[in-house]
């Protein structure tokens, strides 16, 4: 695991993101042994969490700031897969022994990650059975949820996969202003296509006819959703 410059991580007992989080809840009723499992690490943007093709040694969850993750194309090509955000856990691999990183996880900001060892983790949900089920529910939901939005991106217009993704950001890490919800999250135009799965001149397109449409407003990296309904609408025609 490629390591940031630690100062001083946040506690469990101060995090906010605590009390949301599936991995995190499955080990209360042993806190004293969960913090023994715990190793808390500070990352400035743009540092490496791990690298896609190594090895996966536990559980990675996002105490808080935004992390994307990559993956690579047989001819070397990176595609960002998704963003994740505070109290998510980053990715589901390191639940199985022997398993790789199937992608990069980057940081976009100031980050905190917490790495859980997988093998006493485990021990630890055998000992709470209800919070062991709702993890692996959540789990599940997640994964099939991914499957179907991955089964359908093929068939959708490049403008339904750019306000679907709009939208699930709105959802995400949107704050709700006068105009509209404002996306807390400053992604450049590569990594802005590379999520709707356009070239980066069919989102510059897309964008200005959204803007000519106050479907959205832009300034600089910050945009703002100004109707979402519409976006709705042309993420899911058949809505």
């Amino acid at each position: 695991m490629s390591r940031g410059v630690v100062q001083t991580p946040r506690e469990c007992h101060e995090c906010p993101q605590r009390a949301s989080s599936a991995v995190c809840r499955a080990a209360e009723p042993d806190p004293p042994a969960f913090q023994e499992l715990l190793h808390r690490f500070l990352y400035q943007p743009r540092q490496i969490v791990f690298y896609e093709g190594h090895e996966s040694l536990g559980l990675y969850v996002l105490c808080s700031g935004k992390v994307k993750l990559t993956s690579s194309s047989k001819r070397g090509h990176q595609r960002n897969v998704s963003i994740v955000g505070a109290g998510e856990l980053i990715e589901r691999s390191g639940f199985c022994e022997g398993m790789v990183h199937a992608v990069t996880c980057e940081t976009l900001e100031p980050s905190q990650v917490c790495f859980i060892e997988r093998k006493p983790y485990l021990e630890l949900l055998v000992k709470n059975p209800p919070q062991a089920i709702e993890l692996l529910q959540i789990v599940s939901g997640e994964d099939q949820r991914e499957k179907i939005a991955l089964g359908r991106l093929p068939f959708c217009k490049s403008d339904e996969r750019l306000a679907a993704v709009l939208l699930d950001l709105g959802v995400r890490f949107g704050k709700e202003e006068s105009e509209g919800v404002k996306l807390e999250i400053r992604l450049t135009r590569e990594e802005l296509a590379e999520l709707a799965g356009v070239a980066p001149e069919t989102l510059i397109r897309l964008l200005s006819r959204f803007k000519r449409e106050r479907l959205v407003a832009t300034s600089g990296r910050e945009i703002t959703l100004l109707n979402s309904e519409r976006l709705t609408k042309i993420a899911d025609p058949l809505s």
